[in-house]
């Protein structure tokens, strides 16, 4: 494009509120005539990073970084300045003329527009015309009002397969179209919808731009999925998106926390009952990015997520990834196993809200209460496993005034001597590190043959996964919950499970690698196959063979530590059933020689 005009990159400067931009990346707080806040471009525990409104500019006491607005983005987003003007002239709607007078339009724009239309669209068939009619009354009958559905902008997708694609196909082209995921192509010709016959959630970014959608299925008869999500397209990531965050920002500054829940109904139902920094991921496990992103608003984040297991487990998994960026996790445990959305039309919006401002637990009490949750604590075999429990935790996460802690509580809650607990510990923590001593010598020339062999066999699966339909129902069949156990392996699996997820038959290798930071994307396209690779069933099922064996003997293996531990203890019952579990899996390993199939 042409050279941006000075006059648009003054109104640019004009316009950039330092406190605004960097508010949007670092919690501040006042100081003075100033702002403060932990800077972003180090590693600090003590703010100080100064942001002056005064004289348009920051400055780091800590690593001397320094500027006004613009330079600000540029080092925040790794962008050039021209770039940064870009971001700043969509954040503040400045239109950029270039130096010929022409008033430059990016593809993002064109991106941004075509989804503002179609919500336009999905409204109108909601709240307007008969289309929209029985997914209006089950909003309705959800305890959403007119007010509640034009505030969250929720629309209805017609069952006719090319309704938006012929409300859009006059005023944009297939290709951008194609390029956000709002149509597929059909074959042999022609285009239909991604999201038909459901109800619409718009997703906005952090800074109110639409980049996708949510379809949400609202008929009882159906064995379509719940949910379907937009496609990673240039605009959106499910992995980096939160939403309702857009909306969420000012009171998220105002409250100095962050209410995240599982759902969008969840997050209405918050919002609704007074909750206005509620946010929620898109429909996906909460990533790094995600956290990064949550620590640019506030250092506190309240997790309250549904009360059944599952809810249990999610909020058990988020929790490292919230406290490995820094932030300050607290916990809501709805009673009765109840979601946010359900607990709130129980009981109400007060008592909602009280749960939320006045029965958080820390990080470490949930975790804590996971590990009891479920036990009959006037068992003796229940109490021992719940004991095994805690100290393993304790061994792999937990620091001495922590430990002790957890002891307490331990027995104070089975009514054991804290005494006698320290002491069982203390033993479990010296059996445990001269067994693993032992283990580690035994293990450590067995563990390069085994990881390299497991890895090369994921990484097959992987790439045959890809290749097409017949390739993943094989696997699906013979390998049920396929999963990698090397990290990156998995992070691929997971991007092509979203990208079949998200309607589109065809993958290849250029998709897949674009999902990944600039980091990571040599190491993926070293996972995947050349080009000319020559795919073989015969390949396919040597691989599929080689990994069940695997994790045969790492199901073993796994068996054998727990046999050992309970080995000194009383429980002869499961000591007995873990044996011959044992036994089973080892006479099925040595029974399961491969053979070519014909």
């Amino acid at each position: 494009m042409a050279r941006i005009s000075q006059k648009t990159i003054e109104a640019i400067k004009s316009a950039s509120d330092i406190i605004d931009v960097v508010g949007d990346y670092v919690a501040l707080q006042p100081a003075g005539k100033n702002h403060k806040g932990l800077c972003p471009f180090h590693n600090e525990k003590t703010p100080s990073f100064m942001v002056s409104k005064e004289r348009n500019s920051f400055h780091c006491f800590g690593c001397q970084e320094k500027g006004d607005a613009i330079t600000f983005i540029q080092k925040i987003k790794n962008v050039s300045y021209v770039d940064a003007l870009k971001l700043l002239a969509e954040k503040y709607r400045i239109p950029i003329e270039t130096e010929t007078g022409e008033e430059w339009v990016g593809e993002s724009h064109r991106y941004y527009q075509i989804n503002e239309d179609a919500k336009d669209f999905y409204a109108l068939h909601l709240t307007n015309l008969e289309k929209g009619k029985s997914a209006l009354e089950y909003l309705k009958a959800r305890g959403l009002d007119i007010h509640t559905i034009q505030y969250f902008e929720i629309g209805f997708a017609p069952k006719e397969p090319d309704a938006l694609y012929r409300h859009l196909k006059n005023k944009y082209e297939e290709i951008e179209m194609l390029a956000i995921g709002l149509i597929k192509a059909k074959d042999p010709e022609g285009y239909i919808d991604l999201f038909r016959d459901r109800i619409i959630f718009p997703i906005r970014n952090e800074r109110g731009k639409i980049v996708g959608f949510s379809g949400r299925t609202f008929k009882k008869e159906t064995n379509d999925p719940k949910y379907v999500n937009s496609p990673f397209t240039e605009i959106f990531s499910k992995g980096e998106t939160l939403y309702n965050l857009d909306r969420a920002q000012p009171f998220i500054r105002q409250k100095q926390r962050l209410v995240l829940t599982e759902g969008f109904m969840d997050v209405i139902a918050a919002v609704k009952a007074g909750v206005k920094e509620t946010i929620c991921a898109m429909g996906t496990a909460l990533t790094h990015e995600h956290a990064e992103l949550i620590k640019r608003y506030t250092p506190q984040v309240v997790l309250c997520f549904d009360g059944d297991n599952a809810g249990f487990q999610a909020t058990a998994k988020a929790i490292p990834i919230m406290e490995k960026a820094g932030l300050d996790v607290r916990v809501v445990v709805l009673p009765e196993e109840l979601d946010p959305d359900d607990y709130q039309k129980k009981y109400g919006a007060n008592a909602f809200l009280e749960q939320i401002n006045q029965h958080q637990i820390d990080s470490y009490d949930f975790l804590y209460l996971t590990m009891k949750k479920g036990r009959d604590l006037k068992l003796a075999s229940q109490i021992e496993q719940f004991k095994l429990k805690v100290f393993e935790y304790l061994l792999q996460n937990a620091s001495g005034t922590l430990s002790d802690l957890f002891l307490e509580q331990f027995a104070r809650d089975t009514k054991v001597s804290i005494e006698s607990v320290r002491s069982d510990f203390n033993s479990f923590r010296l059996s445990k590190a001269i067994k693993q001593s032992l283990n580690d010598r035994k293990q450590r020339h067995l563990d390069v043959a085994f990881l390299s062999r497991s890895y090369q066999a994921e990484r097959i699966l992987i790439n045959y996964y890809m290749k097409d339909r017949e390739y993943r129902s094989f696997i699906e069949d013979q390998l049920p919950g396929f999963f990698a156990s090397d990290n990156l392996n998995n992070e691929i699996l997971g991007s092509i499970q979203d990208i079949l997820e998200s309607g589109l038959a065809v993958i290849d290798h250029k998709t897949i690698i674009s999902q990944f930071s600039d980091e990571k994307k040599k190491a993926v396209e070293d996972r995947l196959f050349r080009p000319d690779h020559e795919f073989s069933k015969l390949e396919l099922e040597q691989s599929v063979h080689s990994l069940k064996m695997d994790r045969i003997t790492a199901e073993i293996d796994s068996l054998k530590k727990q046999l050992i531990v309970l080995d000194s203890g009383q429980d002869r019952l499961a000591y007995l059933e873990l044996h011959q579990k044992i036994l089973d899996l080892e006479k099925i390993r040595r029974g399961n020689k491969w053979k070519k199939t014909k």
